[in-house]
């Protein structure tokens, strides 16, 4: 393939934009990476030459080298990945508008990073005996449990004397994700049983112990727990009256202040107006009869915390109820920061537990949440008004009313019918008018209205669930809402079995807590539900996994043809993080039109690494699906558009010549005004002879070729150009070959004549005819001379006895040559 060289003349007043793209797309820690830069448009592709690249962050990413590819439209910048983050690469080249560069990079997946905690049961009101189990697991920065390489140890400690930790020190085994230690209270209060490990932060779990029996809790949530302080906005803080993890209808009203405090604890954000930054001014109320309250919480536009993110300023807030008659959950964390007002959005729905009344209630809080690359993760403000409808998996169970999120907000409640009886577990999905990027399904957990003061309890031991691992599943029994002994001997049973496989095991009367041994199969969110004795219930379990679930492949939105195209595949695990392959995979490659796309049979990814990368290749213009398999994922598909610039040819040459005359025709090729130099030139002619031709156009794009003319009539002249990302642009001309003048009656001209030879001529002129009018005869005549290109349209009147004179002289010439 030859190189192609396009005159683009100086720099234009507007400069061109650059476009990029990452090889893969999505990119890791300690890894080396290739963004690729172009011209963006349709217009003349070009390098971009002398491309200066920077990081912003040298400790996330570093520039390796800048790379011009002599055989295509690409610039190669050469990236080395450090340290997760964000981070940004400055692009700067002669006669480009300059750009900056998103970049996150992602943390193997494959690595513990962080500490996750739990206590259960976490609240308590009888002293004693009781007992509960705290556990510790390994997780990425994703939240995604993760198996220890190596024996981790562990220390758990506790802030007073409330409980008693039976193990001070526990060790996750290598391949194993967790580890659990006992507790016992002590005393009434609250206290924290903080984790901590090596190179990990501490994190704790908060447990409170009340004397009193018949205490019921008040349960605090705060949806969205991320504000968007771009403009002012607003989430909201929920209250509901529970024993254990069931509602429970109020006896009476039940007021609750909000409080908010910075989460150093330093300085108070109260709820006067005082300090407007953040604010909840309304107190929660729960009415008479019903479990639930809320009230608004705002922010006001630009508020900023203490601490510095990838997403700009931030601000973390701890959010808690004040109340003296009743147990108050631990206080709940939410965040500000600034983020843009998008389209590009999922709506993200927060569901509450529910109780069975028969009536309408508060079901949740559904809120936007950001798909942008620029931005990914802070909440959306809506800059339009969205209707939003959540589908109930049984609308006999439970109705959802229609949502509206506003214009200017970000979040709205949710409200639907509740049966009066639960027969099953309803799950409910969200639709918008977009797409969801990663469509959920929401399981909605109601508790019937109990009649007596008992309520059955599952509860998963750990915070995050790894599939196809066994975890500890906590049952036990409240009484007036606190954990209680089972009354009675009962075999617990626990569906659907296709989701989560469990041992059999039988509860004993006076058993306080039992673990079950379980294993969940099915990847992301689902509803269980679990019976035992006259008790029943039911529970969300979401089960995550490190393991890749899906094939993406990036590449150019329009392939060029004619050229090597680049294509990068990797695998995502099902939070869209990029993984790790612990074997060598192989990846079938299929087109459905090898025309328009052409790729090899078979892709590798190697053990140890993230992508791999191959080129494709296109002959013709067109869409081709490129499907994807590979072994226990599904089938992936992918439509890849390739294009070919098609450029503007024309040839050039006299339109008559004489016949048996040598003579030149010129191509000339340009694309939107550019000359195109080097282009491939394949001439076909017809009726003539070539002498010499060009197969190559020049810098001024233009191809010659020299012919003799042998056909008596016509000759066809054709070219066809083709070079780079340029198809096959036929062209043609058709030239007229002037008909020689018949000779003078009893002339001795031959009819051989040869090229060299003189032609008969008048005047030293080759004419196309001669009419001499008869009629004119007597008066004079008129001679009209046409020879196309030479004296079209020129008329002499001359005398008829001077003409012929003129031809007897002529003739005589002519005989004595």
């Amino acid at each position: 393939m030859g190189i192609i060289v396009f005159s683009t003349g100086a720099y234009a007043q507007t400069p061109s934009g650059l476009g990029f793209r990452f090889f893969p797309n999505k990119i890791m820690e300690n890894t080396d990476v290739v963004l690729q830069v172009y011209v963006k448009g349709d217009s003349l592709p070009h390098n971009v030459d002398k491309l200066i690249a920077t990081s912003s962050d040298s400790s996330i990413i570093q520039i390796t080298g800048v790379e011009e590819d002599p055989n295509s439209f690409v610039t190669s910048v050469k990236i080395h990945t450090l340290n997760p983050g964000t981070t940004t690469i400055a692009l700067a080249a002669p006669g480009f508008a300059s750009q900056e560069v998103p970049v996150t990079v992602f943390s193997d997946n494959k690595a513990p990073t962080k500490l996750l905690i739990k206590a259960t049961p976490h609240t308590f009101s009888t002293l004693g005996d009781e007992k509960g189990y705290v556990a510790v697991e390994l997780a990425n920065d994703a939240g995604v449990p993760i198996k220890a390489r190596q024996d981790t140890i562990i220390t758990l400690t506790t802030d007073s004397n409330i409980v008693n930790l039976q193990n001070t020190q526990l060790t996750i085994k290598t391949g194993d994700y967790f580890a659990i230690g006992e507790f016992d209270v002590k005393k009434d209060g609250s206290t924290q049983i903080s984790a901590s490990a090596s190179s990990m932060a501490t994190v704790s779990s908060g447990i409170t112990v009340s004397t009193a029996e018949t205490q019921k809790t008040i349960q605090l949530y705060v949806f969205p727990k991320i504000l968007n302080s771009y403009q002012n906005s607003f989430g909201y803080v929920i209250a509901q009256l529970q024993q254990g993890s069931v509602p429970v209808p109020a006896t009476e009203d039940i007021t609750l202040p909000v409080q908010i405090t910075n989460s150093t604890g330093i300085s108070m954000k109260n709820t006067s107006g005082e300090n407007p930054e953040i604010t909840a001014n309304v107190p929660i109320v729960i009415k008479k009869g019903s479990y639930w309250g809320y009230t608004q919480i705002s922010v006001a536009a630009g508020t900023k915390g203490w601490i510095a993110a990838p997403f700009g300023m931030e601000g973390l807030w701890n959010v808690g109820l004040s109340t003296k008659d009743y147990l108050i959950s631990p206080v709940v964390q939410m965040q500000t920061t600034s983020g843009p007002l998008l389209n590009d959005h999922t709506a993200v729905l927060d569901v509450l537990p529910i109780l069975a009344t028969g009536q309408d209630e508060l079901i949740g809080v559904v809120h936007l949440e950001n798909d942008s690359v620029v931005y990914p993760g802070p909440p959306v403000i809506a800059n339009r008004d969205l209707q939003i409808e959540i589908d109930s998996s049984d609308t006999n169970t439970l109705s959802i009313d229609p949502v509206k999120i506003s214009m200017g907000t970000g979040s709205a409640l949710v409200f639907g019918k509740v049966a009066s009886t639960v027969p099953v577990q309803p799950s409910l999905h969200v639709v918008t008018t977009q797409p969801q990027t990663v469509p959920q399904t929401y399981p909605a957990v109601i508790s019937p209205v109990s009649t007596n003061s008992f309520a059955l309890v599952a509860d998963p031991l750990l915070p995050a669930i790894l599939t196809d691992n066994e975890f500890p599943l906590a049952l036990y029994v409240t009484k007036d809402g606190a954990p209680n002994y089972f009354p009675k001997d009962m075999m617990p049973f626990i569906s659907p079995k296709d989701i989560l496989q469990t041992e059999s095991k039988t509860i004993h009367q006076g058993d306080s807590i039992i673990l079950i041994t379980s294993k969940s199969l099915k990847i992301d969110s689902s509803t269980i539900s679990v019976s035992a004795g006259d008790f029943a219930t039911g529970l969300s379990i979401q089960s995550l996994s490190s393991k890749p679930t899906s094939i993406t492949i990036d590449y150019a939105d329009k392939i060029l043809a004619n050229f090597k195209n680049a294509f990068s595949i990797q695998l995502l695990d099902i939070l869209g993080n990029p993984v790790v392959l612990e074997d060598d995979t192989q990846f079938k490659l299929v087109s459905s039109d090898p025309g328009v796309l052409n790729v090899p049979e078979s892709i590798v990814i190697k053990k140890g690494n993230y992508y791999s990368l191959f080129d494709a290749e296109s002959n013709q213009s067109g869409t081709a699906e490129l499907a994807v398999l590979t072994s226990d994922l599904p089938l992936a598909k992918f439509n890849v558009v390739s294009t070919s610039l098609t450029p503007e040819a024309s040839i050039t040459s006299n339109d008559y010549v004489d016949r048996n005359t040598v003579f030149t025709a010129t191509l000339n090729a340009v694309y939107k005004g550019v000359p195109l130099n080097g282009m491939k030139v394949a001439w076909s002619v017809t009726g003539a002879a070539i002498q010499s031709k060009d197969s190559l156009t020049d810098k001024d794009g233009n191809a010659k070729i020299s012919l003799l003319s042998q056909d008596p009539k016509t000759i066809s002249v054709q070219a066809t150009v083709s070079g780079a990302a340029f198809g096959m642009t036929p062209v043609s001309k058709t030239i007229n070959v002037n008909a020689p003048l018949a000779p003078v009656t009893g002339s001795n001209v031959t009819s051989n004549t040869t090229p060299t030879s003189t032609p008969f001529s008048l005047f030293g002129i080759n004419p196309m005819f001669l009419v001499i009018p008869v009629a004119a005869a007597a008066a004079g005549g008129i001679i009209v001379l046409k020879k196309k290109n030479m004296l079209d349209g020129i008329t002499e009147k001359i005398s008829i006895m001077e003409k012929v004179s003129g031809i007897k002289d002529r003739i005589t010439q002519l005989r004595e040559k």
